[in-house]
C-alpha cells in the first residue's frame, strides 16, 4: 500500500503536523499550504483537520481558497487506506464505510485531548487579558460546562486570584470544581448568577444563554465562546445589551499551533 500522507484542509496547527510528519514520510497537501506538493494519485493515509467538518458536506479548510467537499476523501484514498480525522461525523463515517476505508479519530486519544484542553485554557487566559478592561485578580467569572477545558481554565483563573464559579449539569463535574477550590453551581442556576458576573466563558457545545440571561448581564461584561460553535443569536443579544462578545473556538490553532500540531503528528504516526 502507498504509505504517503495526504493532508486535506486544516489550520496552522495542521501545517505544523504535516511538517513534523514530513520529516519521516512523504507528505502532500490540498487546501493547506503551498509549501507541500499538490496531490497526485491515491494515498495510504489521508489526514483531515480538527474538526474534520462542521456541516457534513465540506472539509474544514480555513486556509483554502476553494471549498473542499468531503467526497474528496474517496477520490484520493487508496484501497483500504486509513483516514485520520479530528473528531467524528456520520457523513464521514458513511463515506469511509462505503469505500472500504479505515476511519481513525485521532482526537479520541486522551493524551491529545488533555493537551488540547491545556492549550485552550492557556490561550483563553491570554485572550482575556488582552480583551478586557478588568483585571483577572478579583474578577467574578462564570464558566459554563464542566469538561476538561472548563476545569483547566478554572484552575488557571484561580491562580490569578479570580472569583470563579463553574456551572455544570453533572454532580461529578461540580465536585471536581470544588476540588479545584472554585465555586460550583447547577446549570439551572445560570440565570440567577448572571447579574453578578464580570466575565462569562462558555465551554459547553449547547445554547445556555438566551434573552433572559443576557438581559441580566451588566453592561460592559465580557462573554467568551470557547466551544466550536457559531451562535449568531448570542452575538446579537450581546450587542443588544452592551456585552462584549468574543468568538474563541479553536484557540490552539491560532495561538499555539506549533505545539498543538506536533502533538497531533505524534498521535497520527502512532496510528499508521
Amino acid at each position: 500500500m502507498d504509505n504517503r500522507f495526504l493532508f486535506i484542509g486544516g489550520d496552522r496547527r495542521i501545517i505544523y503536523a504535516a511538517r513534523s510528519i514530513a520529516q519521516r514520510r512523504t507528505v502532500h497537501a490540498l487546501g493547506l499550504s503551498d509549501e507541500f506538493t499538490a496531490p497526485a494519485g491515491r494515498y495510504g493515509a489521508v489526514v483531515l483537520p480538527l474538526p474534520a467538518t462542521t456541516d457534513g458536506r465540506l472539509i474544514n479548510a480555513p486556509l483554502s481558497q476553494h471549498p473542499l467537499p468531503l467526497t474528496l476523501i474517496a477520490e484520493y484514498a487508496a484501497e483500504g487506506a486509513t483516514v485520520l480525522s479530528g473528531g467524528a461525523h456520520p457523513e464521514l463515517q458513511r463515506i469511509c464505510t462505503e469505500n472500504g476505508l479505515r476511519l481513525c479519530n485521532y482526537f479520541a486519544d486522551e493524551a491529545l485531548t488533555l493537551k488540547n484542553a491545556a492549550l485552550t485554557a492557556e490561550a483563553a487566559i491570554s485572550l482575556l487579558i488582552q480583551s478586557t478592561e478588568y483585571s483577572l485578580t478579583g474578577a467574578r467569572i462564570l464558566i459554563s460546562g464542566g469538561g476538561r477545558i472548563a476545569m483547566l481554565t478554572a484552575r488557571l483563573l484561580r491562580m490569578f486570584g479570580s472569583d470563579v464559579t463553574v456551572c455544570a449539569r453533572n454532580p461529578e463535574q461540580r465536585m471536581r470544581a470544588h476540588l479545584e477550590y472554585v465555586k460550583a453551581a447547577d446549570i439551572t442556576e445560570i440565570t440567577a448568577l448572571c447579574s453578578g458576573m464580570d466575565i462569562f466563558i462558555n465551554t459547553a457545545p449547547a445554547t445556555l444563554f438566551g434573552e433572559e440571561q443576557f438581559r441580566r448581564m451588566k453592561a460592559g461584561a465580557l462573554f467568551m465562546e470557547l466551544a466550536s460553535r457559531t451562535p449568531e443569536a448570542e452575538r446579537r443579544l450581546a450587542d443588544k445589551y452592551g456585552v462584549q462578545h468574543i468568538m474563541a473556538g479553536g484557540l490552539p490553532g491560532k495561538l499555539s499551533p506549533k505545539t498543538a500540531g506536533e502533538a497531533i503528528a505524534q498521535v497520527i504516526l502512532a496510528e499508521v
